[in-house]
């Protein structure tokens, strides 16, 4: 067994193929090793798909490159590799969305629809680390807003009396959007730094003050 690669061509009729074949880069299987994910060892493999960003990596190692000192705070849908890569999730997270509608066919209403996969937060950490940035903390954008003071924002505004009640209710609405945990909430942050000083390592972020998830 080994990891194959998706190709997409076309038939005889004009339409789109999957066809399967080698990997068209070593930096596939570099990919899994980084992020210790072996799917050769998943049960039922056969069949099971997702998706490899590559061009994250090197995202990262020209973002490392051009920052001298200070944060990089990343926020986006995505998991870190484990749950990524679940053997349960035999599909990947490929998603399409045609005017705010979700569908899983990429080859439907070509050049009209959003393509788009989550983020897998692990590669960014470790290869990150391999560039020169040191991980401060990855959490949910819920907990990270939070931490940040947004449950207190949330109590003045409910306090606030130069609002109507409609646009009380109707700010309370987004700020809480925010948060939902199935929502805006369950995005991931990561928090990683570069070129801080000893003292600066020792100050705790706010935003990262409640328990992180691993």
């Amino acid at each position: 067994e080994e990891i194959r690669e998706i190709y997409v061509t076309s038939d005889s009729d004009g339409k789109f193929v999957e066809i399967t074949d080698k990997i068209s880069t070593p930096e596939i299987a570099e990919y899994f090793k980084l992020v210790d994910i072996d799917l050769l060892s998943f049960p039922n493999v056969e069949g099971y798909q997702s998706e490899v960003n590559l061009q994250a990596l090197d995202w990262m190692k020209i973002l490392s490159d051009k920052l001298l000192k200070g944060y990089v705070l990343t926020i986006d849908y995505g998991y870190q590799a484990a749950r990524y890569y679940n053997p349960v999730r035999r599909e990947g997270t490929l998603q399409c969305y045609y005017q705010h509608h979700r569908n899983n066919d990429p080859y439907w209403n070509i050049g009209r629809q959003d393509i788009t996969a989550h983020v897998d937060f692990t590669a960014l950490e470790k290869q990150g680390n391999l560039s020169g940035l040191e991980t401060l903390g990855f959490t949910q954008q819920g907990l990270f807003l939070m931490a940040l003071g947004l449950g207190d924002r949330l109590n003045e505004l409910s306090n606030n009396q130069g609002f109507s009640i409609e646009e009380v209710f109707r700010r309370r609405e987004v700020l809480h959007s925010l948060i939902d945990p199935i929502g805006l909430g369950n995005f991931g942050v990561l928090v990683q730094s570069k070129g801080l000083t000893e003292q600066e390592k020792k100050q705790t972020l706010k935003g990262l003050s409640m328990p992180p998830m691993r």
